[in-house]
């Protein structure tokens, strides 16, 4: 799914849910993934594909601005709900092709990032799609509020529901 400054498509509702998020507003933030779930996996598959570029931007600036670290110094770790890290590898394929997306894009290479947000939702399983998105939501969230306590550019379009 392509997107256009005249046809956002599901922009301003993942934009929105990522507000809600930073807000504190969890129910608020399931209700927008619901709408996007509720539009289709293009949808999903499209605002999950946003962010992780997003993502990585984010990464990439947060990189930048770090002299003694890079993308390969723990910037991107998978801890568990006891707060242990855990091997990309033992993540759940969907989940791990959406971590590998956000990678490859940081990496400049968007035909694998193509290709791993084509497998996060291979299924097309609307609850896969919804745990996905909500996961990439998540750590788009938590890259902004990093990314503004160092001072580090977000993407504006994160902010302001545009094209940027």
């Amino acid at each position: 799914m392509d997107l256009h400054p005249d046809d956002p498509g599901p922009l301003p509702v993942v934009v929105s849910a990522i507000g809600l998020l930073r807000r504190g507003a969890v129910e608020g933030t399931s209700e927008q993934l619901d709408v996007l779930v509720e539009h289709g996996t293009g949808w999903v598959r499209a605002a999950a594909g946003m962010l992780a570029a997003a993502d990585a931007d984010m990464l990439c600036g947060l990189a930048d601005s770090t002299e003694e670290a890079g993308l390969d110094s723990g910037f991107v770790e998978v801890l568990a709900a006891d707060g242990e890290n855990v091997s990309i590898d033992d993540v759940t394929p969907p989940l791990r092709a959406a971590l590998r997306t956000v990678l490859a894009h940081a990496y400049g290479d968007p035909e694998a990032a193509s290709e791993q947000i084509r497998l996060a939702f291979l299924d097309e399983d609307p609850a896969t799609g919804k745990h996905v998105l909500a996961h990439t939501v998540l750590w788009t969230a938590q890259l902004m509020d990093v990314c503004e306590d160092r001072a580090v550019p977000v993407p504006p379009w994160l902010n302001s529901g545009g094209f940027g």
